[in-house]
This record gives structure tokens, C-alpha cells and sequence, in this order.
């Protein structure tokens, strides 16, 4: 730092090389277990089942088709609905009043 050329890149290529076959051996020393290359084998499976999985949720589990429409003996949901949103009338009573 002090007298020395800060002009010079610090570290460079052979540095972030270093640290690329530094990472490279430590996976092949993790991978040389069979018990660790199952493991990875599991984890992206896991991870393409995941990646593949629907995007768009089925028609059971979306809860806004029953929204505005509860059923008759749904005495929560009906309760919820007949109440109605506060936040509007909240929102518009404090607007009023400042």
C-alpha cells in the first residue's frame, strides 16, 4: 500500500485461476465418495422436479374463484364478506379529517 506501484492489478487472473482450481479440487475430493456423488444425485433431482413443476396453480388450490361468492354455510367467509374492506373507509375517514 504505502511505496509500493498501486498501478499493478493486485491479484489478476492468477489469483481468481488459483481460486477456480482450488474450488474444482475440492469438488473432485467431495465427489470421489459414492455417498457424496448420491447425495448431489438426489439434490438435482430434487432441483428439476422443482424447476418443472406447474407454474400456474390448479383450480382447487386458487383461492380467488370463490372470492365475492361465499358459500351459504361458510359462516366465517360469509361474516368476512358482509363486513366488507375497512381500509377504503379508514383510509377516506383520515383524508377527511387532515
Amino acid at each position: 500500500m504505502f511505496g509500493k506501484n498501486t498501478d499493478k492489478n493486485q491479484g489478476g487472473m492468477g489469483t481468481n485461476l488459483s481460486y477456480m482450481l482450488l474450488g474444482a479440487g475440492a469438488a473432485a475430493w467431495w465427489l470421489s465418495k459414492e455417498e457424496n456423488r448420491d447425495k448431489l444425485e438426489g439434490w438435482m433431482n430434487t432441483a428439476k422436479e422443482k424447476m418443472n413443476m406447474d407454474v400456474q396453480p390448479s383450480k382447487e388450490e386458487f383461492p380467488v374463484l370463490k372470492a365475492g361468492h361465499p358459500h351459504p354455510d361458510d359462516i366465517a367467509d360469509n361474516k368476512m364478506v358482509a363486513e366488507g374492506s375497512q381500509f377504503g373507509v379508514h383510509y377516506y375517514n383520515e383524508k377527511e379529517q387532515q
